[in-house]
């Protein structure tokens, strides 16, 4: 492959055997060139500033700021570089701060060479791998931030199509014929809806519909 063709990796972690390992495998990958390494996260920022490379594969503890500094720095100085974390870690903080300071990836130490080199050849394209932790903190995350879905919103639409018949003093049996569903189906979204709106009966159902407008009037 062209040399200009291949992905520019910078290596930042303050073990040099570890360095030395991870350069000896990326360096058989044919698509995979390393333009730097640092040993600390201000050398980290500095070498990525100098070099300019596609993806950055950095620790988390290091001298000189740590991952979280250096994570920040490198998203200034080289907006278009990649950063993957990986690091023996997977504290939820290390993961949060790692995630707010710029990074697309974080993986865990006890990954495999080759699963090592896809990780970059992903973040390349701007696809990330998350560990399973770091994948749960960032759900929460989004989670928390939209909030819980309540009300209508929690309904699917076969629940509110059952909705719609509820406030229309249809009877089970009447739904199921409408809907061309089974009584027992017609009972599992009854339930399902009853729990979701958090009410206790069908009388509430119908009362609610009409109060929040959940359903026109005739």
């Amino acid at each position: 492959m062209n040399k200009s063709a291949r992905i520019r990796v910078v290596i930042a972690d303050d073990h040099d055997l570890v360095r030395q390992g991870i350069r000896a495998f990326l360096e058989t990958q044919s698509d995979i060139t390393i333009v730097g390494e640092a040993g600390d996260a201000l050398a980290a920022a500095k070498v990525c500033a100098r070099t300019k490379p596609d993806v950055v594969l950095l620790d988390m503890v290091m001298p000189g700021g740590g991952g979280v500094a250096a994570l920040r720095q490198i998203a200034i100085d080289t907006p278009t570089s990649r950063s993957v974390v990986l690091t023996s870690f997977d504290r939820e903080s290390d993961i949060r701060q790692a995630l707010a300071a710029g990074a697309l990836s974080y993986v865990l130490k006890d990954i495999g060479a080759e699963a090592l080199a896809d990780v970059i050849r992903k973040a390349h394209r701007g696809q990330a791998v998350l560990h399973a932790k770091a994948a749960a903190v960032l759900t929460q995350s989004l989670r928390s931030a939209v909030g819980p879905v309540s009300g209508i919103d929690a309904l699917s639409a076969r629940e509110r199509e059952v909705l719609q018949c509820i406030a229309q003093g249809l009877s089970n049996g009447q739904i199921a014929e409408r809907l061309g569903i089974g009584d027992k189906t017609v009972k599992t979204h009854v339930s399902n809806l009853l729990s979701k709106l958090e009410l206790t009966d069908r009388t509430q159902v119908a009362v609610q519909a009409w109060k929040q407008g959940w359903v026109a009037r005739p």
